[in-house]
Parts: structure tokens; C-alpha cells; sequence
């Protein structure tokens, strides 16, 4: 019970001050525990970051699951809607995910190419669907998988920094952006 109280308080503390506001003593305030408690159930800060990086990351597999469509190309698509709607919808879970600094981290290429990532690799199976049926070129699924991914985090971070004049543009632009990016791995007209 007590683990799932500081982890509750873990993500209290990151939704209401975000990563910074992240300490052991702030998150020992928040869950009523003295710190040295939070270091039975967490080995450390780092413990804590994993596991509120995997929660994040696991909401965004679990959304990413239940996209519908017929296309690989529609589902790609979809994919850059539905990460945009997370970063919008819970932007501190979104953070956990793709920007907390957790040691356990999954990083580029070893762990997307050995399939540590089943968001990439969901991804990878789509695009190379997409590449048999004609409508992409022969780039490396991962490196298209990872091109949509920075250009879609840092247009949200972008967002987040204030440099769109609202969220409707913002949303209409990245979307706009997102597609034409993935146009530009098609195959070329003959």
C-alpha cells in the first residue's frame, strides 16, 4: 500500500509542479511519509523516475493500441493525432513518457532496432506495410519512425514554449506539418 501511495503522490507532484517540483522530500510531503520511508519502497530518486516513466509510456501504448483504421498510412496518421491528443489531454504523463530524465530510458538505435519499444515497433510494422504496398520509399522504417517522432515532440515543445498563437493553430499546423512529413517518404510519381 505504501509504494502505491508514494507513487500516487509521485504523480500528484508531477502534474501539479511538474518535473522540477520532483524531489524525495517534496514527494515524502505529499504521500504524509517522512523521505527516509520513500527509500523502503523506492531504491532512490532514479527508482521513482523509472517507474513514472513507465506509467507514462504505458498510457501511451495503451492509446496507441486502440487505433482503428484500414490503411497503414491512415494509421500513421492517426498515430501523430493521437500523440498530439496526449501532450495535450496529459501533458505530465506525456512528460514522464518522452521527457523525464529515467535512467532506464530506452535509447536509440539499440533498443527500438531489438524491439524494446513496442510503440516503435508497432510503428515500424505499419511503415514497412505501407513500403510493400507502394505508398513509401525505401528509407529504414526507423529512421521515418523516429523523424515523426522529433518533428512531433519539438513542435509540441515548441507549443509549450508559447511561439503558436494558440492551441486551434497549433493543432492545425502540426497536423499540416506531420502529414506533409510523411508525404515526403513517399514514393515519387514516375
Amino acid at each position: 500500500m505504501s509504494k502505491d501511495r508514494i507513487f500516487s503522490a509521485a504523480k500528484t507532484v508531477l502534474e501539479q509542479e511538474g518535473m522540477h517540483g520532483l524531489s524525495m522530500r517534496r514527494i515524502a510531503q505529499e504521500s504524509g511519509m517522512s523521505p527516509m520511508s520513500l527509500y523502503r519502497h523506492f531504491a532512490d530518486k532514479d527508482a521513482l523516475l523509472n517507474a513514472l516513466m513507465s506509467d507514462g509510456l504505458a498510457a501511451w501504448e495503451e492509446r496507441v493500441r486502440a487505433i482503428r483504421t484500414t490503411g497503414p498510412m491512415q494509421w500513421l496518421e492517426r498515430l501523430t493525432d493521437e500523440f498530439l491528443s496526449f501532450a495535450l489531454e496529459e501533458p505530465h504523463r506525456f512528460d514522464a513518457a518522452f521527457f523525464l530524465p529515467a535512467p532506464k530510458a530506452r535509447q536509440y538505435p539499440d533498443d527500438f532496432v531489438a524491439g524494446r519499444s513496442p510503440v516503435i515497433a508497432m510503428t515500424a510494422t505499419k511503415i514497412d506495410q505501407a513500403k510493400a504496398e507502394g505508398l513509401l520509399g525505401d528509407t529504414r522504417a526507423l529512421d521515418i519512425a523516429l523523424t515523426l517522432s522529433a518533428l512531433a515532440q519539438g513542435l509540441i515543445s515548441m507549443h509549450r514554449a508559447r511561439r503558436f498563437l494558440g492551441e486551434a493553430e497549433f493543432s492545425a499546423l502540426y497536423r499540416s506539418v506531420l502529414r506533409n512529413c510523411l508525404k515526403s517518404f513517399s514514393i515519387a510519381p514516375t
